[in-house]
């Protein structure tokens, strides 16, 4: 195959930009006509991804001429503090919710790069390493983010069970362990019903992106068979990193609120 994705950028047609427009300003008049409250995030996250994708491709055009694998390891550790942003707002009032973040993501990316690196699956180049340690830390942090939130919709609803556990003499770890597969069952869901209806019900972004820049089909599904594997196993890590972190906290956190 041959027929390239053409570069969006300098091909952009003032219909191609109105088509953009149509689809967000669609979603905007379904949040105005239904009166959801979401159109005002909707344009201003689409307003924030336009200028982060924008800064993100200059910065990594210029990381990978640099050739430095000390700046690469750099980026790499400032997403991940960066991500630990995004899990302090959905585990707001768990003490320690953005270190919990960081050191949960930190784990998993480090040992999901080092094995893959380890087995030829990436490699000490910017071009493989930036893009697969940012598929990572992504995925990482928005189930670490899922999974705070859930821990603390489950201490909530047995708060008073807990509560008792401890007035029996159990601490806080041990008061805890009941939920710890609870939660990080149900902060697996979106990553394993994506493993099990992947190629039956949808075609993930890396096979049609390699397909539509021209890569053989075969070839496609095989890299995204690889990623999703690596993503299962990372979110996996991290999310049970980051319960086992969490939860002794939000069981404080909750005898300190109804205090």
């Amino acid at each position: 195959m041959h027929n390239a994705a053409p570069d969006i950028f300098r091909t952009f047609s003032p219909w191609a930009l109105t088509g953009v427009l149509g689809l967000l300003g669609s979603a905007w008049a379904l949040s105005a006509w239904q009166k959801l409250g979401v159109g005002k995030d909707l344009l201003w996250s689409a307003v924030r991804a336009t200028v982060q994708l924008g800064i993100m491709g200059f910065v990594l055009g210029w990381l990978f001429r640099q050739h430095q694998p000390l700046l690469l390891l750099v980026f790499l550790v400032l997403m991940i503090l960066m991500a630990g942003r995004f899990n302090r707002k959905r585990g707001a009032g768990i003490p320690h919710a953005y270190w919990i973040g960081v050191v949960s993501i930190g784990i998993a990316t480090t040992v999901t790069l080092a094995w893959m690196l380890f087995s030829g699956l990436v490699f000490w180049r910017g071009e493989s390493l930036v893009p697969i340690g940012g598929m990572i830390i992504g995925n990482a942090m928005n189930a670490v983010s899922l999974a705070l939130n859930r821990l603390r919709s489950e201490v909530d609803q047995r708060e008073d069970m807990l509560l008792a556990m401890l007035a029996l003499g159990a601490g806080h770890r041990q008061a805890m362990r009941s939920l710890y597969a609870m939660v990080v069952r149900g902060s697996l869901i979106p990553t394993i019903d994506s493993l099990k209806s992947v190629g039956m019900i949808h075609i993930p972004g890396i096979t049609a992106g390699m397909i539509l820049a021209g890569m053989a089909p075969l070839a496609a599904v095989s890299m995204q068979l690889v990623v999703m594997l690596m993503l299962t196993a990372s979110v996996t890590l991290s999310v049970s990193t980051a319960v086992l972190l969490a939860a002794p906290y939000a069981l404080t956190f909750a005898q300190r609120t109804e205090g």
